[in-house]
């Protein structure tokens, strides 16, 4: 045979040897299946809001448009419900944001100060962080608008007949996932 022959002999045999060495590749694999799951979710929720004995003038007389003077305080108490379900929903932080956008005459807006508190079941409850909470607690959420007697600044009773507007109070409660 001459080495032409020979040599493209050998090639077309490697050739066929490649081709059928590449479709000769082996492995295993195997599938198993797992079954699935229904989700459901729990809730977090203020319900029964009840400010119903509204705004009162020094703690208790109902306020209505009185005209304030300094010393004078207002204030708003309100409860709500607290529903909760979930299996690890046990403890949450309560967070109120009193209105800092008190408008209006500012001579008075200058001299009144707003502040909040938050009591669970008749418990002040500090920075109302990491509450412990069962469903249906009541949370208590005061405000209060205090016009301190002796305000150093006089330009509310030289002007006279001011007036403020708070906006309204939010409370928040958000789960705490931590303990």
């Amino acid at each position: 045979m001459k080495k032409t022959t020979k040599g493209a002999l050998a090639a077309g045999t490697a050739a066929v040897l490649l081709l059928g060495g590449a479709g000769s590749l082996a492995y295993w694999t195997d599938t198993a299946t797992t079954d699935g799951t229904t989700i459901q979710s729990g809730h977090l929720k203020l319900t029964d809001q009840d400010c119903d004995g509204g705004w009162k003038l020094d703690g208790d007389t109902a306020y209505a448009n009185q005209l304030l003077v300094p010393g004078d305080s207002l204030t708003q108490t309100c409860t709500y419900r607290v529903s909760v379900a979930g299996e690890h929903l046990k403890t949450v932080d309560f967070a109120v944001t009193a209105p800092t956008d008190v408008t209006g005459a500012q001579a008075l807006v200058d001299e009144i100060g707003v502040t909040t508190s938050v009591e669970l079941d008749g418990e002040p409850q500090g920075t109302a962080t990491g509450v412990d909470v069962t469903d249906g607690e009541l949370v208590e959420i005061t405000m209060t608008i205090d016009w301190p007697y002796g305000a150093l600044d006089n330009d509310s009773n030289v002007l006279g007949g001011l007036s403020a507007t708070l906006a309204a109070l939010s409370v928040t409660v958000t789960q705490n996932h931590t303990a």
